[in-house]
């Protein structure tokens, strides 16, 4: 199994938090919870976006409004 590196939400900056916040609010309620969270509640592939914040948010952001 490949391993990524993450940054939890327990050690999120601000901009990290940000879009973290701004993508799941575009999120449909269906997949507001993820199947298999993360140790601090957060869905995997998310988490595996949280080194590059912007990408993260736009990434997501798109299957949110999708």
């Amino acid at each position: 199994m490949t391993w990524i590196k993450t940054i939890p939400l327990s050690e999120a900056d601000e901009r990290l938090r940000k879009a973290l916040e701004e993508q799941q609010k575009l999120y449909p309620e269906e997949y507001r919870v993820p199947v298999h969270p993360t140790d601090d509640g957060s869905a995997g592939i998310v988490a595996s976006h949280t080194l590059i914040p912007k990408a993260l948010y736009h990434a997501f952001a798109t299957f949110g409004a999708l």
